[in-house]
Order: structure tokens, then sequence, then C-alpha cells
């Protein structure tokens, strides 16, 4: 066509691109992700400033003491992935190296399962009463029950298993495919004690009898319980799978921290707002819009995780055995980490194009 543009000047364009990229003119979408995730926790800290003995109270003191240090240990980790995206602003990470990174992790996980099962402990009395008419912390009606917090308390300690397993693996050199491959499996045996803790399900809050699932509830719950199973399969045993057969440490990565400290908001600070809502110290509309912004914030801060470090056919492998295999995690991990076993070995003889490996060293940091 004679109006398209010359080689040469897209070339110029590119490189211009790039240059506005590295001088931080153009924000990325970890910058963009970073940013919403400090609105979102400075607008928690305000209102919760407002709050007299939300952290001091004599009642469920344990539980207020661990989310204390939870919300101080989310804004460090916000700060620090803030200092690591938002070059424009000139600032570096907090945790410069590894071993700070990984310390801060597991101080983070463990946290993260106190405040879990504090919550379940603390109020176990009053909540145990507590009936339903489905689970979930979005509804203004319904209070979190005693079993809705054991079962959380578990998908915490899968996060402390994964972030150790994670960073475990940059001590294991890239060619000993054996124990990287063991370590891959003993992240996933946490699982086959799954029956230990209850079942509260997404779905019972836009399927049961007494719930609209037209309204605005019922979309956010069925958008939560599609992001768990993406979450699952995509960023859990995807992500597990695919590890040990790729190159690079990505546990320190810049993106992966905020990643990571984006998916622990998002495990907490629903029950948080509830109990904002609760209080009277926010209204319905503004906790689900906070909660809204949180689901965009985690899902932009996974993009980069997902397109650098899942092999997408063994990940999607994982959501077919969930499906016609239920309830049989570890086997069904296993025919995914060798699945994508086979697939990193193709990519390497010039057949895995498309398969969705793309090695670090093509994308930039």
């Amino acid at each position: 066509s004679t109006f398209a543009p010359h080689p040469r000047s897209l070339r110029r364009r590119r490189r211009h691109h790039r240059h506005r990229r590295r001088r931080g003119m153009e924000p990325s979408p970890s910058a963009i992700a970073a940013g919403g995730l400090g609105v979102f926790l400075l607008e928690v800290v305000v209102r919760s400033a407002g709050l007299p003995g939300l952290f001091t109270g004599r009642y469920g003191r344990r539980h207020r003491l661990c989310g204390a240090v939870e919300l101080a240990l989310l804004i460090l980790g916000a700060a620090d992935a803030a200092g690591r995206c938002l070059t424009l602003s000139g600032a570096g990470p907090l945790f410069v190296s590894d071993a700070a990174c990984a310390a801060y992790d597991v101080v983070l996980g463990i946290s993260g399962t106190a405040l879990a099962l504090s919550a379940a402990y603390d109020f176990r009395r009053a909540h145990e009463r507590v009936r339903n008419v489905a689970s979930g912390a979005l509804d203004d009606k319904a209070t979190v029950t005693f079993s809705e917090m054991l079962e959380h308390s578990f998908y915490q300690k899968l996060n402390l298993v994964q972030i150790g397993y994670l960073h475990a693996l940059r001590y294991v050199p890239a060619s000993n495919l054996i124990a990287r491959a063991g370590l891959a499996v003993a992240a996933v045996l946490p699982w086959l004690l799954r029956g230990w803790y209850p079942v509260n399900k997404f779905s019972d809050n836009y399927t049961k009898a007494g719930t609209d699932p037209a309204s605005l509830l019922g979309i956010l719950y069925r958008v939560k319980k599609y992001q768990y199973l993406f979450y699952k399969h995509m960023l859990l045993h995807g992500l597990n799978a695919s590890a040990p057969f790729a190159p690079g440490s990505l546990a320190t990565t810049n993106y992966f921290r905020l990643y990571w400290v984006s998916l622990n908001a998002a495990y907490v600070m629903e029950f948080f707002l509830q109990t904002l809502v609760k209080r009277r110290y926010m209204s319905q509309r503004n906790m689900l819009r906070l909660n809204m912004l949180l689901m965009v914030v985690s899902s932009v801060a996974a993009l980069q995780v997902l397109y650098q470090h899942v092999c997408w056919p063994a990940a999607l492998l994982s959501l077919l055995l969930n499906l016609f295999h239920r309830h049989h995690e570890v086997e069904n991990f296993c025919l995914v980490l060798g699945s994508a076993y086979l697939l990193r070995q193709s990519s390497e003889f010039g057949l895995g194009a498309g398969l969705g490996w793309v090695s670090p060293d093509v994308v930039s940091q």
C-alpha cells in the first residue's frame, strides 16, 4: 500500500518506544499495577486510622496483632515492588539481596497463616453459630465462619510452600532436573491433607436458593470462582510444573515481587474490608469497589509471570485433569510435570514454537 510506513520508519518508532520505556517515561503494566496496589493500601490505611482500637482491642487480641503485622508487611512489600517497577521515581527496592527477598516471603507466609488461624480460633465461639446462605466475604449480611477461616489457612500454607519451593530452586543447578522435579513434587504433597479442611464453594453464592446470580455480588463471586480456577491451574500447578525446566530465577525478578505481594494482599484483604463494613467505617459500595480494584491489580501483576514462566499447554492439562479426574491432585500434578518436561525437551530441538515457553533472555526483565 502507498500509505504503509517505511520499514526504517517502523524501526525508528520501535527504538523510540524502547528508549521511553527505559527512561520510565512510558508506564509498563507492572508500573500501573504497582500504582494501583499503592492506591489500594493507602485507602485501607487511611480508613483503618479512623477506627480506634482496631489493632489494640482486648477481644481477639491475637488476631488484631496478627492483622497489624500483616498490614505492615504488605506495605513493606508494596513499597519494595514500587521501587522496582516505578522507575520514574528514581527509587529502588527495599530488599536488595536474594536472601532478603526470601526472608521477607517466608515471614509474609507465616504471618498470613497465623492471621487466618487466629481469626478462626479467637472468634470461634461466636462464628461457629453463624449460618450464612453461602460463603464469602463480599455480602454485607454475611459473617465469615470458622470453617471458612480454617479452609483459608490451608491456602495460606500452600502459599508458604510454593514460595519456599521457588526460592529453593535457586540452589539447585538447572542441569539437575531430577532434584528440581523432586522439589516440584514435594511442593504439591500438602494437597494430600486437603480432606482435613472444610470446603466452601464460591458457586453457592450464585446457585443456591436465596441468591441472585444476576446481581453485582453474584457476578463478582462468579469472577472470583474463575479467578481461583485460573490461579490454581496456571499460577500454582502450572507455574510449579514449569519452574524446574525454565532458566533463570523467578522468585527475585521485579515483576514476580509485585505479583507475590498483590496475591498475598488479595488473600487477606477481602476479610479485612468486611470488618470495616461491619464496623460501619466503610460502605458496602466502597468495599466492593476496593475489591474490584484489587482483583484488577492482582490480575495485571500476574501477566508477565504467566507469559515468561508458565508452560500453557501443561497448565491447561492441569485444568482438564481437574474437570475429569478430580480429587487426585498429586497424581494429576505428576502428569502435568511430565508434560511440561516433554514440551521443554521438544522446544530445545526446535519443535516447541508456540507451546508457551519463553526464555527470560528473550523478554526484558
